[in-house]
């Protein structure tokens, strides 16, 4: 799939549609973008991406936060936007890398988060709409490029840190996953992601250490 690109000229507007369930920050993106006299224009917004309509037409980008409140996942609304070749632009108070990495994955074409300066976004969707890298804030790169910013855990390591949130005690870890797992296997899992946290300088003392290290990662949403 090849995504139609927006040409910058002298007399073209970049057209957006913002995605965000607090309007006060909608105000402030508006705001931000009249004060900057950049040809740039907040043509539609919405709390929910459920409001717009791809078919009937579409944006230049989309400038979508992630963590919305009608229950939608944000993976899920990256692919609807890219599915109908609209360029997304990620925006969000969000520091945590798995979720960030998976959305780019996934298709979106950059990152910016709300605290950096507002000349940073109204380039960022300028670059996103031209199908080009969106520059980004030392932290937001720091985010999607890192590789000493989280542990990289397998989706078998997920699953049994994700029991161990559920409350299910660690001898009976084994029988709640997929698949099963016996008892040794389990431990081994647990030891793999304690020795991964220990490489990047945060050692866990047990089990739970573990878990809080990957909650702070974005592996789990608790």
């Amino acid at each position: 799939m090849v995504m139609q690109t927006f040409s910058a000229s002298a007399d073209t507007t970049l057209r957006v549609w913002a995605v965000d369930d607090h309007r006060v920050v909608l105000r402030g993106i508006v705001g931000t973008i009249h004060d900057a006299g950049a040809n740039v224009v907040i043509e539609r917004q919405a709390s929910s991406l459920r409001e717009f309509d791809f078919v009937a037409g579409a944006p230049d980008v989309l400038l979508l936060d992630i963590d919305l409140s009608d229950g939608s996942r944000a993976e899920d609304n990256v692919t609807m936007a890219v599915s109908h070749d609209v360029p997304v632009l990620l925006f969000t108070a969000e520091t945590r890398p798995v979720q960030m990495r998976a959305l780019i994955a996934a298709g979106a074409g950059g990152l910016v988060l709300k605290a950096d300066p507002p000349e940073l976004l109204i380039d960022a969707l300028q670059c996103v709409a031209a199908g080009q890298l969106a520059p980004t804030s030392h932290l937001a790169d720091a985010l999607l490029n890192d590789p000493h910013l989280m542990a990289t855990l397998t989706t078998r390591e997920v699953d049994v840190l994700q029991a161990l949130a559920a409350g299910v005690p660690k001898k009976a870890i084994g029988h709640a996953v997929p698949g099963k797992l016996s008892v040794h296997t389990v431990d081994t899992y647990f030891q793999r992601i304690a020795a991964r946290y220990a490489a990047l300088g945060r050692p866990v003392n047990n089990i739970y250490g573990s878990l809080r290290e990957a909650i702070r990662d974005g592996y789990l949403d608790l």
